[in-house]
């Protein structure tokens, strides 16, 4: 028995609404320790041998990794977040056009269909002459699934 996929505009919001949560929660604690507060400077490491050049180049790199690493973080849950906001003004809208596609594809079997964004689904052949026997998605340059 097939499974009735139907969109939920409701846990989408409820979704958005926890990602800006995390975005409040990062931008607002995290990253301002960080930049100016208690972690922005190496602590004292002192004047034991390798403390000046170890310890204090080890933490440079940590803190400059650190600092990248919630950089990419943030843009991840910025995009996430804008593109949950993009999907709940048009998710229906979407959501029809998905089923129509998917019932279209579904109905003929082993035939080649579209998907929504108008990429190819079915049966890929490549140079060699073999194919993938299934209804992979495949971008134009992509190299062959192992």
């Amino acid at each position: 028995m097939a499974q009735e996929r139907v969109f939920d505009p409701e846990a989408v919001e409820e979704y958005r609404q926890f990602l800006l949560g995390l975005l409040d929660q990062l931008e607002g604690q995290v990253i301002p320790v960080l930049a100016t507060g208690t972690l922005s400077r190496a602590p004292a490491f002192g004047t034991a041998p390798g403390a000046a050049d170890g310890a204090a180049g080890q933490y440079q790199e940590f803190h400059a990794a650190t600092w990248r690493n919630l950089q990419y973080l943030r843009g991840t849950l910025h995009g996430m977040e804008s593109a949950l906001a993009e999907i709940s003004g048009s998710g229906a809208e979407a959501d029809d056009e998905a089923m129509l596609a998917f019932a279209a594809t579904e109905a003929t079997p082993g035939s080649t269909g579209s998907t929504a964004d108008g990429s190819a689904t079915g049966t890929v052949l490549f140079e060699d002459g073999s194919e993938t026997g299934d209804s992979a998605l495949i971008d134009e340059g992509s190299s062959r699934p192992s």
